[in-house]
């Protein structure tokens, strides 16, 4: 499995937690992007507890979905990856 994109919530606290994961992901040539709240990323990951980071994959588990449903995922994902890099990119 590898990771693609990495979302990190950006009401860490301490900052401290966190500083070190997008030179992890620049390092890594993952693209990473920034969401206002930890408790927004944990809803979005259907959990109750307050997520600081989560690595998306780009490939599920073998036999989890059809190869046409795995085939939409993989261009959708393509294209979110482009824009977060391309918006990280504009930041620097």
């Amino acid at each position: 499995m590898h990771c693609r994109l990495c979302v990190i919530a950006g009401n860490i606290s301490p900052i401290d937690v966190i500083t070190h994961v997008p030179i992890l992901c620049e390092d890594a040539e993952i693209p990473y992007i920034y969401v206002p709240s930890k408790e927004d990323l944990a809803s979005a990951g259907v959990t109750k507890r307050p997520t600081c980071c989560v690595l998306v994959l780009t490939k599920p588990t073998k036999g989890e979905l059809s190869q046409d449903e795995q085939d939409k995922l993989k261009s959708e994902y393509d294209q979110i990856a482009a824009d977060v890099s391309e918006l990280t990119s504009s930041l620097i």
